[in-house]
């Protein structure tokens, strides 16, 4: 199954072996099934949105749809969301977050332990 967008932008499945013809294009690949229909790609922000979106994927920046459902920690200072299973040799992979898109990642704030509140005020 594929998951590419019909005539009017709307995101379908199709089957792999519906697909008679892909044809290159300025606009991306055409697909044309056995029924006469053609298919595109999501290849713009707005259709992977749109896409993606039912999946978990917010816009959190204009060049990065971020999947919330992987995403585990927000920064707020850095706007930058994290996600786990970074290899340990490599740089925590994260994606950064735009101030107008900030109120969507808040709830993965990590906020600072009673303790460690207690003890930056007696310092």
């Amino acid at each position: 199954m594929l998951l590419l967008l019909n005539k009017k932008g709307e995101p379908v499945w199709i089957p792999v072996d519906t697909i008679c013809l892909i044809s290159p294009t300025a606009k991306g690949p055409e697909f044309l099934a056995k029924d006469g229909k053609v298919y595109r790609y999501p290849i713009t922000m707005g259709q992977l949105d749109r896409v993606f979106g039912s999946y978990g994927f917010q816009r959190l920046d204009r060049n990065a749809l971020v999947n919330m459902n992987a995403a585990e920690r927000y920064d707020p200072i850095q706007r930058k969301v994290y996600f786990s299973g970074a290899d340990v040799e490599q740089e925590e992979l994260y994606a950064t977050v735009s101030a107008a898109n900030a109120a969507k990642a808040q709830h993965l704030t990590v906020r600072e332990c009673e303790s460690a509140k207690t003890s930056y005020a007696a310092a």
